[in-house]
Formats: C-alpha cells, structure tokens, sequence
C-alpha cells in the first residue's frame, strides 16, 4: 500500500519547501516503520494533530505525500508504517531526491526534471520566473497540465534546493548553474555507473540518464554546467585533461577535454566525499 494516492502532482505541492522533505526523509530513513503519530511527536509542537480538523500538521502530510509519490518512502499497515525506499544509495538527499523524480515512471511527475531539461537543451543560462512560465505554456510541456505561477515558484525552489539552478539575492533571475556539491557528488556516484569511470563524456551521459541534463539539443555541455565543472577544477576538486587517442572528448567552451579525475574534497567548499 503506497503512502499517497498516485493522482496528486509532485509539482503540485506548492506550500512545500525542500528542507522540510530532507528533514522528514532524515527521520523516517534512521526510524524505519514510524507511524504518522511517531512523525508528528518527533516534528509537530505537543498537541498537534490531536484534533480531527487540526491543520497544524499540514506540512508534514504534505512532505509525507510528495515523498511517497517520488517513491522515497512506502506506508504499509494500520497504523500505517512509514519506510524509506531509495534506489540510490549512501549519497546526499538532493541527488536521491533528483533521482527520483528524473526517472518517475509517470510522465507528468517528471515535470519537475523536464523543465530543467528544456532549458539545458535550449542552452539557457538565466531566465526569469516569468519568461520561464511563458515557455512551458507555449512549449512541449503545456499539455502536462495548467502552467500556474504557484507551480513555477516550486520548481524554482525545489531546484535550488536540489542545486540544479541558483538564485541571486535581489535578483529576478534563475540562474541554471548547478551547484558545485552537486554536480561533484553526482560525479563521484557515476563513476560507480559508468563504462569508464574516467571519461568524462561517459560520466556525463550517466548523470544526464539517471541524474538531471548535462547536454544541450546540439549535443554540447550546458553553458552552465561547463562554468561548474571548471569551478570545481580552479578549487583543486577536480582535475581535467585531454588526450588525443581518447574515444571521445567534448568542448567546456574552448577546452577540449576527454578525462576527468576527482580529487579529495575540502569541508569548506560545502563538500564532502561519498
């Protein structure tokens, strides 16, 4: 028995917030088969809950909800008994949750995936929350469902949340650079994937099938994507090179590279190794 109703849109949980989901997975992962009462006593304020129309425990059923429906944790029994599910092992909640989410069964509840997709393919590097509601109206994805601002406000948040994009303070634009511990957690699990764990094209094409985008339509890497990784080699996390027999290399903006090595993280870069 699934924890939510298979209906509900993950893109339509639009009070949630990407702590309160990494908090409550936290619990349920190290708290394996909690009823909802255990949950509310661990996160609620004493008396929550007690009441049949109480709302105060609102986000917790609704986390409970988007987690269930991303298939991170299943309910059984009665009480029903929460459990965590994840497909991904010993790796940070953000990349669990993109996981998740990008290899959906359900079409529509891989919106969230899409839409980053999109914009990676079209070579985006910043857009307004506007602009980026208009162009799911008008593009592939407006037959999903009903593009509303609410839906694009979470997306928005739970993608720098995830750190699939970034927001500038006082600033209206998304920025699609994703974020260093991502993308360098996202390389340490693929090399575990990949045919070759060196190759960067094959690092990369692992991430983009199992992870979040890495290519554009014309077959390069993101813009910003290609700003990250050469971030994460100007702060020693990474090393990368070009070799001239290698089978397959790829262009970050002028720089022809075939081979990536990860190097040993530093806890002040917001790093850590897997």
């Amino acid at each position: 028995m699934t924890a939510t109703a298979p209906a509900r849109l993950l893109i339509s949980h639009i009070t949630l917030r990407g702590p309160e989901l990494a908090q409550l997975y936290a619990l349920i992962a190290v708290s394996p088969a909690a009823t909802l009462d255990d949950l509310r006593a661990k996160l609620c304020p004493a008396g929550v809950g007690t009441a049949p129309d109480d709302l105060a425990d609102a986000p917790l059923r609704e986390a409970l909800s988007f987690l269930g429906i991303a298939g991170l944790v299943t309910a059984n029994g009665r009480p029903r008994r929460y459990t965590a599910t994840p497909r991904l092992r010993a790796v940070p909640f953000p990349l669990l949750l993109t996981h998740h989410v990008a290899t959906h069964p359900d079409e529509r509840q891989r919106a969230i995936a899409f839409v980053h997709r999109q914009l990676v393919a079209d070579d985006t590097l910043a857009i307004t929350p506007q602009a980026l509601r208009d162009q799911q109206e008008r593009g592939p994805l407006r037959d999903l469902f009903a593009w509303t601002g609410e839906k694009v406000t979470l997306w928005a948040h739970l993608a720098a949340f995830l750190g699939l994009i970034r927001r500038v303070e006082r600033a209206t634009e998304l920025l699609i650079v994703p974020s260093l511990a991502l993308t360098r957690h996202a390389l340490s699990w693929a090399r575990t994937a990949a045919t070759d764990a060196t190759a960067l094209d094959a690092l990369l094409r692992v991430i983009d099938s199992h992870l979040f985008a890495c290519f554009t339509a014309r077959g390069r890497i993101h813009r910003g994507l290609t700003q990250t990784l050469l971030a994460l080699e100007s702060r020693g996390q990474l090393h990368m090179t070009h070799h001239a027999d290698a089978a397959h290399s790829l262009l970050l903006g002028e720089r022809r590279v075939s081979t990536l090595a990860l190097l040993e993280a530093h806890d002040d870069d917001g790093l850590t190794a897997l």
